[in-house]
């Protein structure tokens, strides 16, 4: 299965919410399948505060705007966090601008479980939140201009196939991307990718199920891109 979502398609549906704290934020939905895959945007409002907590799915969150912190941690555009199930993470503080993150899952989750009211439902499973490094994608020249792909890893490759890449493509060439291990999203962060007659740009979301095979090349503006694969099954 392949599924793509697009900032673009996803204002219709974009509404806010109020958290029981008070804290404000606008959600578009991107991807949402039942017992399937799940991609939506939060635009968090300025010096509001998501209190601690967790999910019962695995998670990737990529931050597209704003600043502020997750946890202790720093988090600017682009930075990537993982989060395994019934791993609790946060604080999610927002600054002055508000900061702005996608929420990637394989499956989709319905809600937050608050802590420390909802520790008591919390598994005992293994615990893991993983920290990307922030980066700043490169500018139209730079994209345009570029003559050799590169692979970063953002997320080193953990032992069950966890990992987070960022793919840097010349115009016009194929996205170079690791072997498939596991389900994966490619998250458009600068330029534009071109997937079976789609033009994607930055904030586009593709899902790949684990059994597909995915061929797609940057467009003349070259592309910078995200690989996020979740745990092998």
């Amino acid at each position: 299965m392949i599924l793509t979502g697009t900032i673009e398609s996803s204002r219709a549906n974009r509404n806010h919410r109020v958290l029981p704290n008070g804290a404000g934020f606008w959600r578009s939905e991107l991807i949402t399948v039942e017992d399937g895959p799940q991609v939506f945007l939060v635009e968090q409002e300025p010096h509001t505060v998501v209190l601690p907590h967790f999910h019962l799915q695995d998670e990737f969150q990529v931050i597209v705007g704003g600043d502020g912190t997750l946890g202790r941690q720093p988090v600017r555009p682009i930075t990537v966090h993982y989060a395994s199930r019934h791993t609790g993470y946060g604080p999610i503080a927002a600054g002055k601008d508000g900061v702005a993150y996608m929420t990637l899952r394989a499956k989709l989750d319905l809600g937050a479980h608050w802590l420390p009211e909802s520790r008591h439902r919390m598994e005992n499973l293994p615990k893991r939140s993983l920290h990307g490094k922030s980066f700043d994608v490169s500018n139209d020249a730079a994209l345009r201009s570029r003559a050799e792909s590169s692979l970063d890893a953002l997320i080193a490759p953990q032992a069950d196939g966890v990992a987070a890449w960022l793919v840097r493509t010349p115009p016009g060439e194929p996205v170079d991307a690791p072997a498939q291990k596991g389900v994966r999203f490619y998250v458009v962060v600068a330029g534009e990718m071109r997937l079976t007659g789609e033009r994607l740009v930055r904030g586009a979301a593709t899902f790949v199920s684990a059994e597909r095979e995915f061929a797609a090349t940057a467009g003349d503006a070259g592309l910078e891109v995200l690989i996020l694969q979740f745990a092998g099954l």
